[in-house]
């Protein structure tokens, strides 16, 4: 753990965004503005005695409807599928249902009182996703799936079970994902905050770096979704926004420092005007390395991927004083873990330490995909606190639904996205690292964060 006191996520919500706060169509470069200073809940248990604070069982309450209290009696069974085992692997993803799980059965009251289960069912390779489609499908107890983090076995579990079980999808990252008909994200997803980056990258640095932005630099990884990524939402984005040069080099999702090295200077990163990894935290660390080496001083643009724990903790194991990398963007879900003052991003990040610490789970990674995956969950039980249980109903209020949603920002809809019909956000965060200090750029914090559909839309006229 980093330090005994927790910063709220402020999230990828975590993807997670901000509540009902719409962004602005202002054009101006918002201000820089420090952190909120209202400290964050910390790892140890409340002097009550609850291992979590009553302002998080308050807030989480309000959100998902539930008689609050222990559930008890017979579950709701909800199934999730996520890519674990393997390489590329989430488990921050089961990390952060599991933390649902735990925080709605022992504090707010599951569903109507009674708890909920996970049928969980894991994918290495793409043809378990069929495996897992058909385990879902022929389990009468499960009326919904969520699905964690995958870059395999997407469309087979989305063919498996459209138009009989909807699946909500935690954290979309690949094509049969964006394009799913019968899939709802409640994120922006990776088309969201991939393309919000570029756009950022080429509209508002040259602002706040006083310098222009012509060039760009991309490496990304050697997988379906980080190719897709670059070539489909990162480089026509670039280019669509004025920059008049992108160059993308892959790398395999195992490649260390060395390897990174050797894509960052293929790429050009050493005279661009903005390099932007696209990787995983695993592949950061080794960019965050390669760089320093290279003595490359880039202005660096990235995902919120980049600022999970085993970032944090490398920084710390080779005696930098920041968290995160100095001067380092990172974009998001329109909050960030490292930024307290989002209600629902607080009892989050209380709950998943509470949880971590019931478990015995040292140095949780509650960054990443696990918010945005804990997040679905509480808005599944929303839902079923309703009254809807089956299939139809869940499917007829994902599609109704407007927000607010759980630490989200901006505007709601399913549908909404002319290009990914999945996804029902749209706007994203940034923020930076600045010495010791990470704070907000243009975000919900400040009513600025970037709808890139908007910004597209606003530039063809």
């Amino acid at each position: 753990m980093r330090s005994n006191k927790i910063r709220f996520v402020a999230g990828l919500a975590v993807l997670g965004l901000l509540v009902g706060a719409c962004s602005e169509d202002d054009e101006s470069v918002a201000p820089t503005i420090e952190a909120p200073t209202s400290e964050a809940p910390t790892s140890e248990a409340p002097s009550d005695d609850l291992p979590v604070q009553q302002s998080s069982i308050d807030v989480s309450l309000a959100y998902t409807g539930g008689p609050g209290g222990a559930a008890s009696g017979d579950p709701i069974k909800v199934g999730f599928v996520n890519q674990e085992g393997g390489t590329p692997a989430f488990p921050e993803a089961t990390f952060g249902i599991d933390t649902a799980v735990w925080f709605i059965n022992n504090y707010l009251g599951g569903v109507g009182g009674r708890p909920i289960e996970l049928v969980k069912c894991f994918v290495t390779k793409e043809e378990d996703g069929l495996k897992c489609g058909q385990e879902m499908l022929a389990n009468d107890e499960v009326q919904a799936v969520i699905t964690g983090t995958m870059l395999s076995g997407n469309q087979p579990l989305l063919d498996t079970l459209k138009d009989k079980k909807p699946v909500f999808i935690g954290n979309p990252v690949t094509t049969p994902e964006f394009l799913a008909s019968d899939g709802f994200a409640l994120t922006p997803g990776s088309p969201g905050v991939v393309q919000g980056l570029a756009i950022f990258a080429a509209k508002y640095v040259p602002e706040l770096e006083g310098k222009e932005v012509k060039k760009v630099a991309v490496v990304y990884q050697d997988n379906a979704a980080g190719t897709i990524a670059f070539t489909a939402l990162t480089k026509p984005i670039l280019e669509m926004f004025g920059v008049e040069e992108v160059t993308g080099v892959p790398v395999p999702d195992t490649a260390g420092a060395t390897e990174m090295a050797t894509a960052i200077q293929s790429s050009g990163a050493a005279t661009a005007d903005v390099f932007y990894p696209l990787v995983t935290v695993q592949g950061c660390i080794g960019i965050y390395d390669a760089i320093k080496t290279l003595e490359i001083t880039t202005t660096v643009v990235t995902t919120g991927l980049c600022f999970g724990v085993p970032m944090q903790d490398h920084l710390k194991s080779v005696g930098e004083e920041g968290d995160l990398p100095d001067g380092w963007y990172f974009g998001g879900y329109g909050f960030a873990y490292e930024i307290p003052g989002n209600p629902d991003l607080d009892s989050y990040i209380d709950a998943a330490f509470a949880y971590a610490k019931e478990e015995g789970i040292e140095n949780p990674e509650y960054t990443g995909f696990a918010g945005p995956t804990f997040a679905t969950l509480m808005t599944l039980v929303q839902f079923m606190n309703g009254g809807s249980l089956d299939s139809e109903s869940l499917r007829a209020d994902v599609k109704a639904f407007v927000g607010p949603m759980w630490a989200g920002v901006g505007d709601f809809k399913c549908g909404g996205n002319p290009t990914f019909p999945s996804l029902c956000g749209f706007s994203i965060g940034i923020q930076q690292q600045q010495g010791t200090e990470y704070v907000s750029i243009l975000d919900g914090y400040n009513g600025k964060a970037i709808n890139p559909v908007e910004e597209m839309a606003a530039l063809a006229g």
